[in-house]
């Protein structure tokens, strides 16, 4: 009986450490020095938080690949849903309803894949390990990054920075 309290307490333990590690922080930066006063928002724990600190405003929360208004979860504050590679006005199935897709690193306007349909490319910050930046349309240009990324954000969440910075 005693190994098997320990086994499941080892079990628990590496569950809880797995859902923390999923729920990483991701900083958006709007200059190349990545400074604490420069950060215009940050996600933590699916909460997409306005300025540096978690005294900002609420503006989405990211959950199950849905990107709710404010701080819910309600099926009532659904703004987007992304689904394989494409992200919908609210619940939506329907092809008009598709407001962008992310196809390899790459962000395009409506269900396309079109060169003429792409804004932004977010590729790895040459110069910062674990950075990324996002790049107006297809430019490798420093002038053409508008946004820096730290740390690992999943699509749906670079999604809901992008809303959130007003740039989609």
């Amino acid at each position: 009986m005693g190994n098997l309290k320990r086994i499941l307490g080892c079990v628990v333990a590496i569950w809880a450490a797995a859902i923390n590690f999923s729920l990483a922080q991701t900083y958006v930066y709007t200059d190349v020095q990545m400074t604490w006063d420069q950060m215009a928002c940050h996600i933590d724990n699916g909460v997409v938080i306005m300025g540096p600190d978690w005294r900002g405003e609420i503006e989405y929360t990211v959950q199950n690949n849905r990107i709710f208004k404010g701080y819910s979860s309600s099926s009532f504050d659904i703004a987007y849903a992304y689904r394989e590679g494409k992200l919908y006005i609210g619940e939506s199935y329907f092809s008009d309803a598709i407001s962008y897709t992310f196809n390899e690193g790459r962000i395009y306007i409506g269900d396309s894949n079109f060169e003429l349909d792409l804004v932004y490319t977010i590729r790895p910050n040459p110069n910062y390990r674990g950075a990324l930046c996002v790049y107006k349309e297809d430019s490798i240009s420093p002038f053409d990054i508008v946004a820096f990324l730290q740390g690992e954000p999943t699509e749906v969440e670079i999604f809901a920075l992008l809303i959130t910075l007003r740039l989609i």
